[in-house]
């Protein structure tokens, strides 16, 4: 069994990545992630780009990451002249490729959570996303 003193030395040596994503995200430097454009993930990645993070939208659906960099919104309550914007000043882009999130500093996940028959939600899509 490791030493307390042992972990104490290894944590010391580690950089405070703690401090440093806060400082990002008080700077909003941070690069953020949003796995899953659908109802919840779109505004949810719109609101942190008027924010002015830089978000990357990942999404397995070609036609909404195309229509997202094409600077056109699919979901009602966010409209297509914002997406537009928020494209064109650099502060939201969509991909269809996951390996994008090697260079983010946070990743949310936005996918569906059906029900099934016993009223337990569907884990299949975060497992999938994960």
């Amino acid at each position: 069994m490791k030493s307390l003193m042992w972990v104490e030395e290894t944590v010391a040596g580690i950089p405070d990545i703690s401090r440093e994503l806060q400082e990002k995200i008080r700077s909003r430097t941070a690069k953020v992630g949003i796995i899953g454009l659908g109802y919840v993930g779109l505004p949810l990645a719109a609101e942190f780009a008027r924010q002015g993070f830089r978000v990357t939208g990942i999404d397995l659906e070609t036609k909404k990451v195309d229509q997202v960099n094409g600077g056109t919104s699919y979901i009602g309550d966010v409209p297509s002249v914002e997406i537009a914007g928020l494209v064109e000043q650099g502060h939201l882009r969509a991909s269809s490729d996951f390996s994008v999130l090697a260079g983010l500093d946070t990743v949310n996940i936005c996918v569906p959570t059906p029900l099934r028959k016993t009223k337990d939600p569907d884990l299949s899509y975060i497992l999938a996303a994960v």
